[in-house]
């Protein structure tokens, strides 16, 4: 999709303090956007913007798609643009999707002068999957237009602008082990996780995020993520699955039973514990070793499409 002129809802204001990019010659950058699950997810109460805060430990991982940016100099005759690709043809390309959205915003706000910029998306996350994939896209491509046009911009000034485009965005910005709390921009660095194997199995069923939000009843923040980020529990891995918790599953597996049968079938195939990531449908399983999460994805296959095995990925500073 390519695009020359950004709608005018995205850009609310200019920042006068921007620093001047580098606008000449071509560019080059490749970004790798991390899947994420939410070890615990409490959903607090509604808030007068009709969000819920939050409380939720993210974790990223190793599975991950890849940005490719890549800017070249406009004819004198035609107007700089964007355009985006995606390796995945059911995907949208236009202002739908958060790439776009942000390169968009980056060539306004910064003033990316005559320069083309041309993304590539390389899809292997799910869609709508509850795996943040299309949250790590936007990071990505802030991420590496930041480095493109040498725009020097901290992780903070990257989280603050990620937040425009969705409330997942700040923390994907460097990926790592964090507690998100507030609508998920407010964030606490917690010890990085231990080595293990995770199977990821991915329902294709359609999950709606806002209507499950919507019948999720607030719960009263629980003394669970407090134990959790206690240091020592992060190099337990029988500790870490001990606290599994998911508020939205109360909504989601009435609506979509199957995921309930999915968490408990992960176990039997030997998972320490399984539970559900953000709104669905994705599950995911703590292996201790390869092997038995090779067999697990075996047996899954069998059944689901979807199935992946990854691992917990450390905190990468863009």
């Amino acid at each position: 999709m390519r695009l020359s002129s950004p709608s005018a809802n995205i850009f609310s204001h200019k920042n006068e303090q921007n620093p001047r990019p580098n606008t000449s010659g071509g560019g080059f950058v490749q970004v790798r956007a991390f899947s994420k699950i939410n070890l615990l997810l409490e959903v607090l109460e509604r808030r007068a913007d009709n969000y819920h805060n939050l409380r939720s430990v993210m974790q990223s991982l190793s599975l991950h798609d890849t940005i490719t940016i890549t800017t070249q100099e406009s004819n004198n005759d035609e107007s700089p643009c964007v355009t985006v690709t995606c390796d995945n043809p059911g995907l949208f390309t236009d202002e739908r999707n958060l790439v776009t959205r942000a390169a968009l915003y980056i060539k306004e706000a910064f003033d990316t002068g005559r320069q083309n910029i041309n993304l590539h998306i390389e899809k292997r996350i799910p869609v709508a999957a509850g795996l943040g994939g299309g949250s790590s896209d936007c990071a990505a491509t802030l991420v590496g237009l930041n480095q493109i046009f040498n725009l020097s911009l901290t992780v903070d000034a990257l989280r603050k602008i990620g937040l425009r485009f969705g409330a997942d965005v700040p923390f994907c910005i460097t990926g790592g082990t964090f507690l998100a709390e507030g609508v998920g921009e407010k964030l606490t660095e917690l010890p990085a996780h231990p080595p293990c194997w995770i199977v990821l199995a991915c329902l294709d069923i359609p999950v709606s995020t806002a209507e499950i939000f919507k019948k999720c009843v607030p719960s009263n923040a629980g003394d669970c993520i407090n134990r959790l980020i206690q240091s020592e529990f992060f190099y337990d891995l029988n500790r870490i699955t001990s606290m599994f918790k998911n508020d939205l599953m109360q909504v989601t597996v009435v609506m979509h039973p199957q995921i309930a049968e999915l968490i408990e079938d992960m176990k039997q195939l030997g998972a320490i514990n399984a539970a559900m990531s953000g709104s669905g449908p994705s599950v995911f399983g703590y292996f201790t070793c390869e092997q038995s999460a090779q067999a697990a994805k075996h047996t899954l296959k069998k059944t689901i499409n979807n199935v992946y095995i990854t691992q917990p990925e450390r905190m990468r500073l863009p």
